[in-house]
């Protein structure tokens, strides 16, 4: 028992702790506590390091001041990241406003010491972990019986440990703002601020130095003027510990905004702490140290420096701040300063309200502005989690810190990704998140939130666009190049928010240079330099456009949406400045211009991304801002591609020429000979083509017309761009009306004509219409001059379909339905569904019936043909019978000389006919395939061959004149054709042979050519009398049917028969 109880006496006794003070009691979590020997180490720390001076009442330091901080240091590096439960508990008891910051202003000149606090500071003010901020804003559900009561408590305690990291973070930066030393100075300051507006010094002589942060800053005189090798590593100590602690003031922001009030004094602090760093020279260190950022030795602070230039923009509008010398701060924003909201859109006063009925209707309009604008909570100090009920009998929490934190820091006045509230379930209602009007660039003046910016927002802007002026003229190459470094070799220093960061940075600078410089902003002097976008062109390159273009994709796929809204904006700014780079005079930026273009859209293998961004929004899922700066960078490239293809076609080559007739040197002709290049292949690049097929959709129309939507909310250079898309879109045709020429007499009846038809029946939709009727039915834009483009615009859409209704009724119902293949449909319903099928068909049976026309009428020319050929078998038919019947008679006597015919010549005769018949079919397909110049040729040969008939005939009259009777009896034998004479059986009487020639060549043909026959010889007579008939038979069918290529002549009866010859031929 004795050894129990030594044992038990040698435990060690369990470690007591310390709670930093919290409004709540209750429950104690060990994490969330101090020990107890920590906490009696920590007071003796704060007790004895100062003490102050009953004389002069200032702190005076120990003997050992520097050795008690430092035992301080070490101590605050003990502490948790996640918890800061010793930070908390110091800043309960006050230790920085009483201890340190005293010791500071008493012990400026001893650098060791200071140096020491400064370390102290930097992890005092060390911004909230990511961990925290989730804790914080934590949605805790405490009716719900799924989750245990102890989790509930335990979320409930690291929420409460959130929010008071974030308070006491604003509270040291409350401290820094209005510490005594500052105070002293800031009413000249701001009197010379705002009673001089080109005052470039902006009261930072009126201050002596002896503020607190001058302090800090004279700290870094010396490292800072040290370069090269002799820069010791006490100095890079130095310069990185004064640079965090002016980023973890500037970063330190509240986690839940409860109320708009709450959000408007962070806004406020904020603005101050800018307007502190500007008289304290904290800005002038800072360009100093940017200026000098491509030496080696300043290289390590390059993204330390963004992240200092990031939170010095945050909640900052670019256009707001390039025309802030041009405005006025209001008479009452002096003493309450209302409407100074971080990222509030307000337009200069020099533009015209939205309403144009005077300054009652102006002043009205502001009131119920403001009104909408403190309707978001009950009171001032309201805060929590909202429980929705809704009529299923279901709750819902909301946090009550969310609603207010849409004016949170973001790329270009967009929600941040962790605080961004949650997504509309119902986004055909809410296409739309965050804040209504957040931009100057975007909004309509008097349709933000608020109205006036107020005093010390306008002396911000004011400071900052000095700044702006400088950085860009002396720092903004040498900064970039070192970021883009980093970019380039993907160094393992950057964080996964850093290229957000940068991207926010290049945008701000571009927006303010633009609006300043390029759009008459600002008051800029007549200068030489005549660049378009001067030191800005270090972020124009092929990089970092491939840079945007790739996270833009990453962003998309990790849905990224706030990440993916910033890097469109600066797509669009970048856009833009490429447009002013085309355009400018400077030959270098020109050239610059047309590679980039050649890189992006005329390459085999382009880079742009607008058509993939414009088919991927989705309603109730970003912003208004988005969809503007998508609408502006589709105007940019469109119009950007246009004039560029227009030149090339038209003076590209009359150019080129012009400058290879100056060019000097070999480098002015390779840079000619790349232009030359560069607009050849501009030439070939279908404008046309790449705006119908990949621009425009019916999604892409969608997206305008939810944009088109909040025309009073908008910008009028917003609905002009989209009147603009709308009306390039109406002009593309997809396809030509018929030529009247291809049309032949009587055809217009039976062919179907096709209209021109265009893209426009795509805003023939509900969607379009209804917005469309909404602009023409409301009373403040019918006086609004800068509407009426516009208004002229909506009128000829919603005539243009009322008449095409009239025509085809079922456009009211196609309007309902979402069409996929967007050219089809307005080819269909431009010429009421008639497309090319229809008319294929249409011409199938035209065709067919053509066919069977054909027919018939080839049936009927058969037929005729038909006849003719069985008419000349009849005449055929008739010299075969006489034939038959003279050879009949011919047998009777021998002794006559009758000739006798057998049966081979009958047979012969026969066959005639059916040489007759194919005669006729060659002939008949012969005509048929026969050109016309070949029918003239046989009609002349057939009128020459009737003229030399025609001749003989008379010739042989004649030659029978002369000779008498009893000269044609002599000359029987040898001119004569016999024939046999009639001794009372039927024979016919003989006839001359030219008289039977002349018989034969009669109309009929019916006579037959008669042989004079010896007793002898009488069987061969007979032979040659029937092919004779014969030979004749297939000379008349030649003459009857057209004739051939080969005409045959009729035998000339001038000889007679030889009967002494034996053979058949005469």
């Amino acid at each position: 028992m004795a050894d129990v109880g030594t044992a038990a006496q040698s435990q060690p006794p369990a470690p007591q702790r310390v709670t930093p003070p919290s409004k709540k009691g209750g429950y104690v979590d060990p994490a969330l506590s101090v020990e107890k020997k920590v906490v009696d180490e920590l007071l003796l720390i704060c007790g004895v390091i100062a003490s102050k001076d009953e004389r002069s009442g200032k702190i005076v330091p120990v003997t050992d001041c520097l050795n008690w901080l430092q035992d301080l240091q070490r101590a605050l590096r003990r502490d948790d990241d996640s918890y800061r439960n010793i930070s908390l508990l110091l800043s309960s008891w006050k230790i920085v406003q009483q201890k340190l910051l005293p010791l500071v202003l008493a012990c400026r000149y001893d650098t060791p010491l200071v140096l020491t606090i400064v370390k102290i500071l930097v992890i005092l003010t060390k911004p909230v972990s990511e961990q925290a901020k989730r804790a914080g804003r934590l949605v805790i559900d405490v009716s719900s019986k799924k989750v245990p009561e102890d989790v509930i408590r335990e979320q409930i305690r690291l929420r409460d440990n959130a929010l008071r990291q974030s308070e006491t973070l604003m509270e040291y930066k409350r401290l820094f703002l209005k510490h005594p030393s500052h105070l002293r100075h800031t009413k000249n300051s701001s009197a010379a601020a705002g009673g001089d507006e080109n005052n470039d010094a902006g009261g930072a002589d009126a201050n002596g130095g002896d503020g607190l942060l001058s302090v800090f800053v004279s700290l870094l005189a010396d490292p800072l003027s040290r370069t090269g090798s002799s820069r010791t590593d006490a100095d890079h100590l130095t310069i990185e510990l004064v640079l965090h602690l002016f980023r973890n003031l500037l970063c330190a922001d509240p986690i839940m905004k409860g109320s708009a009030e709450a959000s408007h004094r962070a806004a406020v602090l904020h603005q101050e702490l800018i307007s502190l760093f500007e008289r304290e020279l904290v800005l002038d260190v800072l360009l100093v140290l940017s200026q000098e950022m491509e030496a080696r030795e300043n290289a390590q602070y390059n993204l330390l420096l963004m992240e200092i230039l990031h939170h010095l923009f945050r909640g900052q509008d670019p256009t707001l701040v390039a025309t802030s010398l041009l405005r006025r701060s209001a008479p009452t924003a002096r003493s309450s300063n209302k409407g100074a909201v971080a990222g509030s859109a307000t337009a200069p006063q020099t533009q015209k309200p939205h309403a144009t009925g005077g300054a009652l209707t102006s002043l009205l309009q502001m009131e119920r502005q403001q009104l909408a604008a403190s309707a978001t909570a009950r009171h001032s100090h309201f805060g929590g989690t909202l429980v929705s009920r809704r009529p299923d009998g279901k709750q819902s929490y909301i946090s009550a810190g969310a609603l207010g934190s849409g004016m949170d820091d973001n790329a270009g006045g967009t929600v941040s990704s962790s605080i961004m509230p949650a997504r509309r379930r119902n986004r055909k209602a809410e296409p739309f998140v965050g804040a209504a009007g957040s931009l100057a660039y975007h909004t309509r003046s008097g349709a933000a939130a608020t109205t006036d910016a107020g005093a010390v927002t306008l002396r911000t802007q004011r400071s900052l666009h000095r700044f702006c002026s400088s950085f860009v003229s002396r720092c903004y190459g040498p900064v970039m190049k070192s970021l883009k470094n980093e970019f380039r070799r993907d160094s393992v220093r950057l964080e996964d928010g850093d290229k957000v960061i940068f991207f926010r940075i290049v945008w701000f600078f571009f927006q303010w240079w633009r609006t300043y410089r390029l759009e008459g902003g600002g008051k800029v002097a007549e200068t030489e330099d005549k660049t378009a976008v001067g030191q800005l062109i270090f972020t124009m390159d092929v990089f970092t456009f491939n840079l945007v273009f790739t996270s833009t994709d990453t962003f998309y796929q990790h849905k990224k949406h706030p990440d993916l809204m910033q890097a469109v904006a600066l797509y669009q700014e970048m856009m833009q400045l490429l447009t002013a780079m085309y355009h400018s005079e400077d030959v270098t930026e020109h050239v610059m211009a047309l590679g980039l273009m050649d890189r992006i859209f005329y390459n085999a293998d382009p880079i742009d991304r607008l058509p993939k961004l414009l088919s991927r929004w989705v309603p109730g899922t970003y912003t208004r801002e988005y969809l503007c700066d998508l609408v502006e960078l589709c105007h940019t490239t469109l119009t950007l591609l246009e004039t560029n293809a227009k030149y090339c076609v038209e003076g590209g080559s009359e150019e080129a020429a012009r400058v290879d007739s100056k060019k000097k040197d070999a480098n002015a002709k390779q840079k000619n000979d790349a232009i030359t290049r560069m607009n050849a292949i501009a030439a070939e690049f279908d404008f046309t083509s790449y705006f119908a097929r990949k621009i425009v959709s019916q999604h892409a129309v969608l997206l305008y017309t939810r944009l088109l939507s909040q025309y009073r909310t908008n910008v009028p250079r917003i609905s002009d761009r989209i009147a603009a898309f709308f009306v390039r879109l109406s002009r593309v045709e997809v396809s030509t009306a018929d030529d009247d020429a291809e049309f032949e007499e009587g055809d217009e009846e039976v062919k179907i004509k096709l209209k021109t038809s265009t893209l426009e029946p795509l805003l023939w939709n509900i969607q379009t219409i209804m917005v469309l009727g909404s602009v023409l039915n409301d009373p403040h834009l019918k006086n609004d001059p800068e509407s009426a483009s516009l208004l002229s615009f909506a009128s000829v859409i919603i005539r243009h379909y009322a008449r095409a209704a009239q025509d085809n009724p079922m456009l009211h119902v196609e309007s309902l339905i979402k069409h996929q293949n967007a050219h089809r449909f307005c080819e269909s319903v431009t010429n009421l569904y008639v497309t090319d099928e229809v008319r294929m068909m249409v011409e199938r049976d035209r065709l067919l019936d053509g066919m069977i026309e054909d027919d018939k009428e080839h049936e009927q020319h058969e037929q005729q043909q038909e006849e003719r050929v069985e008419h000349g078998i009849s005449v055929n038919a008739r010299r075969t019978a006489a034939i038959e019947a003279q050879a009949a008679r011919a047998d009777i006597s021998d002794d006559e000389g009758e000739v006798e015919f057998g049966v081979d010549g009958t047979d012969e005769i026969e066959g005639a006919r059916e040489r007759i018949e194919e005669k006729a079919k060659k002939i008949k397909i012969s005509n048929k395939t026969l050109t016309e110049e070949e029918r003239e040729k046989h009609e002349e040969r057939r009128k020459k061959m009737a003229e030399l008939a025609q001749k003989r005939k008379e010739k042989a009259a004649a030659e029978n004149k002369d000779k008498g009777e009893d000269t044609a009896t002599e000359a029987t034998s040898d001119d004569m054709v016999a024939t046999t004479e009639d001794d009372g059986t039927g024979s016919a009487p003989k006839r001359t042979r030219e008289e039977s020639s002349e018989a034969g060549e009669g109309a009929d043909n019916d006579a037959v050519p008669a042989v004079p026959v010896d007793e002898d010889d009488a069987p061969k007579a007979a032979k040659r009398i029937k092919k004779t008939a014969v030979e004749g038979d297939d000379d008349s069918d030649d003459e009857m049917f057209g004739g051939t290529d080969t005409v045959i002549a009729k035998k000339p009866a001038a000889s007679t028969i030889n009967w002494d010859d034996d053979s058949d031929e005469d």
